[in-house]
């Protein structure tokens, strides 16, 4: 990493454990928050409601994170008091989608920019893109061409580019949804080659957050050769860059051996929100039994991966060592340039 961005490397730091490992919470949701609130309620989610779902969520469990990631509408604006990690990453795209037969077209959030999200504190720039090689031209270029202004306001802010890929479903496939769920019957070709699109250096990604390249039902048993090679070739597609693993709310299990696969081909860690607290919601709107199951099942299970990550995943304290080496130090302040 060039000098000019010696200040992503100050903030990624932050991100990590001593060990240079990331262990992320995601509280950045916003549907999957808004289903919990309609399901139990029987009517539409209201602002107060969705805050409460998040503040319970960071206030229980964020102490065992290294990082947090908030959206700015919910979270980051009303929240912030209650969060006990060191490091804090910021949703930029909006959680609604235009969707055409075969594309989806993502977008920031209105009134909202990767500047603001410097301005605000902010360790990193997360964007969720929605992509898969075989959409449409014109949502395959909208999306390219987003992902590439986002990574230039990212390297002129020294901020790190964090980017979520998923695939999805079109319109016509017989397990379309627009649920922010793992797409099911994926085919692990269209998650490898897009990585492998994403990692090239026009787009100036810095970390990526990655779903498995498999369907987690086929994590749930014996481990085969296919989907040991499917991690393998998502690791090779990343280009070097340090990346972690999503949750996509699959079950406890299933993501812990994502994990330990990921982990085995290089994976840094892992940004997992609903995977880790789901479960506790199941007695929403009862706070006080939500409260319980956060502080006994996910504490757990979160000192679980933790455990695993210490463990297993591909520490970057290498990467640091290099990136923090300056050539010519006794020159740095002639030129070092300004925004």
């Amino acid at each position: 990493m060039p000098t000019k961005n010696i200040g992503k490397l100050i903030h990624l730091k932050k991100l990590c454990t001593d060990n240079n490992h990331f262990q992320m919470l995601a509280v950045d949701q916003r549907p999957p928050i808004f289903n919990i609130i309609s399901k139990a309620k029987g009517r539409k989610h209201n602002y107060a409601e969705v805050v409460e779902c998040k503040k319970l969520i960071t206030t229980n469990l964020s102490h065992l994170a290294t990082a947090i990631l908030m959206d700015p509408h919910y979270s980051l604006s009303n929240i912030l008091q209650y969060n006990n990690s060191k490091g804090l990453v910021i949703t930029l795209e909006e959680h609604s989608f235009v969707e055409t037969a075969q594309g989806r077209f993502s977008e920031n959030i209105d009134n909202w920019s990767v500047e603001k999200i410097k301005k605000a504190g902010g360790d990193a720039v997360k964007v969720l893109a929605w992509y898969r090689p075989d959409a449409e031209a014109k949502s395959i270029e909208h999306q390219k061409k987003y992902v590439k202004q986002v990574g230039l306001e990212c390297e002129k802010y020294n901020i790190p580019f964090l980017l979520e890929l998923l695939v999805y479903p079109f319109q016509d496939d017989e397990n379309h949804t627009k649920e922010y769920q793992e797409q099911k019957q994926k085919k692990s070709r269209h998650v490898i080659d897009s990585v492998k699109e994403f990692a090239k250096d026009e787009y100036k990604v810095d970390i990526f957050k990655l779903e498995s390249p498999v369907d987690s039902d086929q994590l749930e048993n014996e481990i085969s050769g296919k989907t040991e090679l499917a991690f393998k070739e998502l690791s090779e597609a990343t280009n070097d860059k340090p990346w972690v693993v999503l949750s996509s709310g699959m079950g406890k299990d299933s993501f812990y051996k994502c994990l330990e696969l990921a982990y085995k081909n290089g994976a840094s860690g892992y940004l997992a929100g609903r995977t880790i607290w789901l479960d506790a919601f199941n007695n929403y709107p009862d706070i006080s039994l939500v409260e319980k199951g956060l502080k006994n099942d996910s504490v757990t299970y979160i000192k679980k991966l933790n455990d695993l990550t210490a463990k297993k995943a591909q520490s970057l304290e290498t990467f640091f060592i290099n990136g923090f080496k300056i050539q010519e130090p006794e020159k740095f302040t002639k030129n070092f340039g300004g925004f």
